[in-house]
């Protein structure tokens, strides 16, 4: 059934084999363009699936643009969410954004009224845009649930499915997969289910491309045979040749017409299809072009082999390219915006003083496990982003492979919850395992294990908890873990880091490998300020006293750093106790609120967010009166622990308390330094509340 008019029930075009593949390479085109003009994304993925999304949306489905929420539209989801440039160019493609207003934030920007609806889908990953790095369901039409956290859609679609069934409805569901998302054992408990409900208006599609982040899904953690196991589970199984219209339509007619059981189309397809420097390359997951507009590895490059060079002859390109940009400035001067303003620009090194070196902290974690990667009691394990969390530092400590320590290296796939109880296997017999993912997945998705199998039973497994904070950036929401500090500080026997830069990450993942707890290290992805060096004092559940003592050259040197224990007070005028990249943060604020109002700050790096620091708490609260709290998380995850020890403190003062933070909010796609502006969590913010308590 090709796309409908849902008041008329007549359709609104049908398409031939021929357009539809002009329509697949529009979409491939599309794509390309939105990463680039994004700078960050995944070819790989939307480049296979480009032809299936081509045919089912084009021709297959039944579905209004026009009324995206028509009742008797069929249903499409999308569990793989990364594979989102692709649905938003199919989307476009097919007139959802015809009529919807190129708007920052909801607030349609009257200068992009003429542009046309599918050129909209470049703001992909811009501060403000619907687009998101992973589908937003509540902010863009035709998307029918938030997704990226793989293994998630196909429950929601048996779910929508057997609603279908209950209401005596007749629309189809479908559902797109990848093959690495097989690895995720929430798949095959919603195939059970779907079975057992006997739901023949379900379909899934997997995007068969045999390639994930790691390397290839065979080499990875091999799902293969796909088709016996969905057999075995009661489906029936459909193959096609994903980069074929007609055998992609045939096999959807044929899932559509079986009964009494779900049916799988497993598509054979090719990661990055069309672009020769991206196809079949496990690098090209999730990257743009390396080359940009030009060069052999380019947007240029990517459009001439995908045949589009008639639809987007380079003036176009140029066009549509300035678009983006001209968007992405009135984002960032909205961003500049939301930063409260002082006598002059305190953004780090803006007027060229007190210079700064940043770095990833995830850095400081590759650094920390590949020096404890040397015991060879250390166990590492892998969940398909070992290289961006920098857990592959383990087994190349010098960047070249270590045959012995990968010997030691467990590669998961894409299956948290299994890969915690795997590393709890290893800590029963003594090992010391670590663990590590994004922070949603790494603390959010295997919590239930983390609690029972692990902490329960007193198991000493390590946890990379990374991409901490709105900072993360384009990926959105769905990547940003904002919730981790609250998580894991309700279990008991727990011991969570939270280091303020790479030098401190990497002292806390090595005393996180011989500590008898289970314990979590917490640390970001994008270049944050190095604020400490080798000899500055670390000590676990002791926070450290950080006093601002006038300008120097180099912003470290501008503080003298002391274990808490050991500082004198100094009659400060207020504290700020803050954790991870908080803490350069605070420091700036005790820097602007020196310089600018002559106050003494008092900075409390709360490394060890459990157990707290109850002592340097209660003394900052006592020796100051007013306490601000920083934490790049959901408000209140360090900052109400912070209270709790302060009202049990039984302190003989009143005590003036905020807190900065996320303020109840999901993050959302945009460039790191823009969201920490936006979400509220910088300097300037800091100081502007310590202000407004010390007036009020």
């Amino acid at each position: 059934m090709p796309m409908m008019d849902s008041a008329t029930l007549e359709p609104r075009k049908t398409h031939s084999i021929e357009e539809l593949e002009d329509a697949a390479r529009e979409i491939r085109a599309w794509v390309m363009l939105s990463l680039q003009a994004a700078g960050s994304g995944h070819t790989g993925g939307t480049m296979s699936i480009a032809d299936i999304s081509a045919a089912l949306y084009l021709q297959h489905i039944n579905h209004d643009p026009a009324n995206p929420k028509w009742e008797g539209r069929d249903r499409v989801f999308w569990s793989a969410g990364h594979k989102a440039p692709a649905i938003y160019a199919t989307l476009g493609v097919a007139g959802y954004f015809d009529e919807m207003p190129v708007a920052y934030h909801g607030e349609p920007l009257e200068q992009f009224a003429d542009v046309p609806g599918r050129q909209k889908v470049v703001l992909l990953r811009k501060l403000g845009s619907p687009f998101e790095g992973h589908p937003n369901s509540r902010k863009l039409p035709g998307i029918e649930v938030c997704s990226g956290s793989l293994g998630q859609g196909l429950g929601v679609a048996a779910g929508s499915a057997l609603n279908a069934k209950i209401d005596d409805e007749d629309y189809q569901v479908y559902c797109i997969m990848g093959d690495g998302e097989q690895q995720e054992g929430s798949v095959w408990e919603a195939a059970m289910f779907a079975s057992h409900y006997d739901l023949d208006n379900l379909v899934a599609i997997i995007d068969d491309n045999a390639l994930q982040i790691d390397g290839p899904t065979a080499e990875v953690c091999n799902v293969q045979s796909i088709e016996e196991k969905y057999i075995a589970f009661g489906w029936e199984v459909i193959h096609c040749d994903g980069h074929d219209i007609q055998d992609i339509l045939d096999a959807l007619e044929k899932a559509d017409a079986v009964e009494g059981k779900p049916a799988l189309i497993i598509a054979d397809t090719i990661k990055g299809k069309c672009v020769d420097f991206a196809e079949d390359v496990v690098g090209y997951h999730g990257v743009p072009p390396k080359d940009g507009r030009t060069g052999d590895e380019s947007l240029d490059r990517a459009l001439e082999c995908i045949e589009a060079t008639d639809m987007f002859p380079p003036e176009r390109v140029d066009e549509v390219l300035e678009f983006a940009d001209e968007y992405g400035r009135i984002a960032a001067e909205r961003a500049d915006a939301e930063v409260p303003k002082f006598e002059r620009n305190w953004w780090w090194t803006e007027e060229g003083e007190m210079s700064v070196e940043m770095e990833p902290t995830r850095m400081g974690f590759g650094n920390g496990i590949a020096e404890v990667g040397a015991d060879e009691n250390v166990i590492a394990h892998g969940a398909d982003i070992t290289g961006s969390i920098r857990m592959a530092a383990f087994y190349e400590p010098e960047g070249e492979e270590d045959p012995e320590r990968k010997k030691r290296f467990v590669s998961c796939g894409i299956a948290e919850a299994n890969m915690t109880e795997v590393a709890a296997g290893f800590a029963i017999e003594g090992k010391i395992p670590f663990i590590g993912s994004y922070g949603v997945f790494a603390t959010g998705r295997n919590w239930d294990q983390l609690r029972t199998t692990v902490a329960y039973s007193g198991l000493p497994v390590k946890v990379a908890d990374a991409h901490g904070g709105v900072s993360v950036g384009p990926d959105g929401a769905t990547h940003q873990a904002l919730e981790e500090i609250s998580i894991i500080s309700c279990i008991p026997g727990f011991t969570m880091f939270v280091p303020c830069d790479s030098v401190e990450t990497a002292k806390a993942t090595r005393v996180t490998a011989y500590n008898d707890a289970p314990t979590v290290v917490r640390f970001a992805r994008e270049a944050t300020p190095v604020v400490t060096t080798e000899d500055t004092p670390f000590e676990p559940g002791v926070a450290n006293v950080i006093r601002y003592r006038g300008m120097a050259e180099r912003f470290v040197d501008a503080f003298e750093t002391v274990l808490a224990p050991d500082y004198a007070s100094e009659d400060e005028d207020l504290a700020i106790i803050a954790c991870g990249p908080m803490v350069p943060e605070a420091m700036r604020a005790a820097v602007i609120l020196k310089e600018e109002m002559g106050l003494e700050t008092r900075v409390v790096n709360l490394h060890t967010v459990k157990p707290l620091d109850r002592e340097a708490i209660a003394a900052a609260a006592s020796d100051t009166g007013v306490v601000v709290t920083a934490e790049e998380h959901q408000v209140g995850g360090m900052g109400n622990q912070v209270a709790g020890v302060i009202g049990e403190a039984n302190l003989p003062i009143p005590i003036k308390l905020s807190m900065v933070g996320v303020q109840d909010r999901f993050g959302e796609s945009g460039q790191p330094w823009e969201l920490v502006k936006v979400f509220g969590v910088t300097g300037e913010h800091i100081a502007d509340r310590a202000k407004g308590l010390l007036e009020g």
